[in-house]
């Protein structure tokens, strides 16, 4: 039987937490961090007469759990809300700011939205100091994916002279997986739901960019239901809000697919053993995770087949140049002793466009406001989570080299025989039509003199970064390698006799030539 929280963490055990202290918790999906809210945390707040105040990161999600907690009639003890309005309150100093300090327990739901929302929410600092400055209540973190954060945490701990963090962790089993796909092609998933339709399959697919998740659904709006945040404003006019808040009180939907973007992707439960199938287009690791866990497990025979979009080595080196950058004016401005001045100097009329930097006003000894005074301060979490995500992709491209996503994501899924070190996912070839160009080439033999002559075959191959071209013999090859296509560029030197125009053949020599080879 997998373990719960519950088998970790016995009441009695809870009962030793006191004010301001901070509990992490790691547990996979469905572990019964929302059981544990509910009965131990809901009993001892009851105890003495406390509260409990619920930081999700997504309204919908809110929304889910206000359904749980009305309908196992909790909400006495037990309030919800968004980091975001947390936040807000702080911010604007509005007659909504909530007072963390009448509250015994403040739970932060899925805490690595500290780190993972910090890409686009430059806001997430501030509801993480709000709580760790709250010394009259109990901080408890939970999250499936929060290594990252924990490591975070275990560091701000040590730097602000606090007690050690009270850590629990339940193991991770990955078995609910029963096949792990990659796929490359956006068209991929349209082949996914034609097939799905023909044999009736039921799934969710999860896809970062609403605008390509609304193209997907309008062609199939039959079989589909489509969803995305509420803040888009040119999509979410698309979605049906009353089959969305069917989904959420009744954990599961009629139609045979939903399309939604990551706004689904933490907090909500899908109960239905009919959902067996979950394709990924996402690219942050702990935000993919997150997906899977959409789909509620309920016992051992109930299993998934997951299909993820590859990011290849290319786009790899392309992510972690950018992180890089991002981060490259908060490393001086550290390594610089935190001074502004030498920051202007080095940096002349920039700002820090990724908010990593941000102005922040000074305050004397006793906490007034110096007028007119300003410095520079660091997102910590957006910052930290930026160097993981360097770090992330470093080892996905020296320690697992080739492939290095899939194998990544393979080894931590358990898709890898112990005993002989294969990775056991599947590859789906979707290069057919250029398999049959390049064997055209190799049978007819052609040799590409020159530069001019290469430009169709690079087309075909149509690898990209930053929406350009690549162009490169060895950055083909490994595009090749990377997809499964057993075709390689080969370059060697060669010659042709050539006429000069007056009726005479010229020697020609060509040192860069390029010509098929079957791999």
């Amino acid at each position: 039987m997998k373990k719960r929280i519950t088998d970790v963490i016995s009441k009695e055990e809870a009962r030793t937490w006191t004010a301001g202290s901070n509990v992490l918790i790691s547990a996979p999906m469905g572990a019964g961090k929302s059981y544990f809210c509910k009965n131990t945390l809901y009993d001892l707040a009851k105890e003495v007469d406390g509260k409990i105040l619920m930081l999700i990161h997504r309204s919908n999600c809110v929304e889910q759990f206000k359904y749980e907690i009305e309908a196992d009639g909790k909400e006495d003890v037990i309030d919800v809300i968004t980091y975001q309005s947390l936040e807000y309150g702080k911010l604007h100093n509005t007659s909504k700011q909530i007072n963390l300090s009448k509250y015994k327990y403040v739970v932060s739901d899925e805490f690595h939205y500290f780190f993972n929302d910090s890409s686009f929410n430059n806001k997430t600092a501030v509801s993480f100091q709000m709580i760790m400055n709250s010394d009259s209540s109990i901080h408890v973190f939970m999250s499936a994916t929060g290594e990252h954060m924990a490591r975070y945490m275990r560091k701000y701990i040590k730097d602000n002279g606090l007690e050690n963090a009270i850590e629990y962790e339940v193991p991770f089993d990955f078995s609910f997986i029963k096949k792990l796909t990659f796929f490359h092609k956006d068209t991929t998933m349209e082949e996914f739901i034609k097939e799905g339709i023909e044999k009736g399959h039921k799934g969710i697919f999860f896809i970062q960019s609403a605008e390509k998740a609304y193209k997907l659904y309008s062609k199939y709006k039959n079989y589909c239901v489509f969803n995305c945040s509420a803040n888009n404003g040119k999509y979410y006019e698309h979605v049906d809000k009353d089959k969305i808040k069917n989904i959420l009180i009744n954990q599961r939907f009629e139609e045979q697919f939903l399309i939604t973007t990551s706004c689904f992707d933490a907090g909500i439960n899908i109960v239905d053993r009919d959902v067996k199938h979950i394709v990924i287009d996402i690219v942050d690791i702990g935000s993919l995770i997150q997906c899977m866990g959409r789909k509620r497990i309920q016992d051992e025979n109930d299993q998934i087949y997951v299909y993820i979009k590859v990011i290849n080595n290319q786009k790899l080196a392309g992510l972690k140049r950018s992180m890089e950058q991002k981060v490259e004016m908060a490393d001086y401005y550290m390594q610089n002793g935190y001074s502004v001045e030498k920051l202007i100097e080095e940096y002349p009329m920039q700002n820090d466009v990724n908010n990593i930097l941000y102005d922040d006003l000074i305050y004397d000894e006793q906490g007034r406001l110096i007028p007119n005074s300003y410095t520079k301060t660091i997102n910590e979490p957006m910052y930290f989570k930026k160097k993981e995500d360097i770090a992330d992709y470093s080892i996905m491209l020296e320690k697992y080299d080739k492939f290095g996503y899939c194998k990544y994501l393979a080894a931590t899924f358990g898709f890898i025989d112990k005993d002989t070190g294969e990775y056991t996912y599947r590859m789906i070839n979707e290069e057919q039509g250029l398999e049959d160009y390049l064997e055209k080439m190799v049978t007819d033999n052609v040799v590409l003199l020159q530069l001019r002559d290469r430009s169709e075959l690079i087309k075909k191959i149509n690898a990209k970064q930053d929406g350009k071209l690549l162009r490169k013999k060895d950055t083909l090859n490994q595009v090749l390698e990377e997809r499964g296509v057993d075709y390689r560029i080969k370059e060697f030197e060669t010659t042709r006799y050539i006429d000069d125009g007056n009726g005479n053949k010229k020697k020609k020599k060509y040192k860069n030539a390029w010509k098929i080879i079957r791999f």
